[in-house]
């Protein structure tokens, strides 16, 4: 694990918003924001619009599997509208749905619904021309992700990860600081949002993630590997 050099919320708003200007400095419009509805995304999300401004033309990316909670889907819907934003979807077609709902196993479709993210980004960034993608994730909040670096090349784009020294508490202080919307499911003991299939509220011993399906994260690291957040 990154030791966290700053420990004041103000500080490490300071150092993201420092890694968001370097990023903008060399990639300029042509960076999208990679937004899943969730909190830390949307955090992200929030905190360009700070720097940038309402008005700007930054392209928001929503990778659409089909497979999300009815919730994020009408929050995406609403904050689009009201905080105006560019937004691209990626979305899954008839053929990939079929092939995901003639699997019989719930290990075959958690890794398949990972293997569409991979698919779609790739699809997006090769369509909408993106030499860098900026990301929401935490150092914290995965074992996978905790050597992850604020400048990561990828194929055929960067990826930027300005959060990364952010924890879950920080991504709260921060909603609460500047009274951010987010999806009522969070109200309902989840701390972590994939698939609905896939996801439950996490378990009161358990971390962030102990609501999501254990398949996936055993195989994080190939996941990863293969172009997964």
């Amino acid at each position: 694990m990154k030791i966290i050099k700053h420990t004041d919320l103000a500080e490490k708003i300071n150092e993201s918003e420092n890694v968001l200007r370097k990023a903008y400095e060399k990639y300029g419009d042509r960076i999208a924001i990679f937004w899943t509805g969730g909190k830390d995304s949307t955090v992200l999300l929030h905190m360009i619009r700070n720097i940038f401004g309402n008005k700007n033309k930054l392209k928001v990316l929503f990778l659409d599997t089909q497979l999300d909670f009815d919730e994020v889907y009408e929050f995406i819907e609403r904050i689009k509208k009201e905080w105006r934003i560019n937004l691209i979807t990626e979305k899954t077609t008839d053929k990939m749905m079929k092939k995901y709902n003639s699997l019989k196993t719930k290990k075959e479709r958690v890794e398949l619904a990972s293997i569409f993210k991979i698919i779609l980004l790739k699809e997006a960034v090769k369509k909408q021309k993106l030499p860098a993608l900026a990301i929401g994730i935490r150092w914290d909040e995965h074992p996978e992700r905790a050597s992850e670096k604020y400048f990561s090349p990828r194929e055929g784009h960067v990826r930027v990860h300005p959060l990364l020294h952010f924890t879950e508490e920080d991504i709260w202080k921060y909603i609460k600081k500047f009274r951010l919307p987010y999806i009522s499911l969070y109200d309902k003991g989840y701390r972590s949002l994939g698939e609905r299939e896939f996801t439950k509220p996490s378990t009161r011993s358990g971390g962030e993630r102990s609501g999501r399906q254990k398949e996936r994260e055993v195989i994080m690291k190939r996941l990863r590997d293969l172009g997964y957040f």
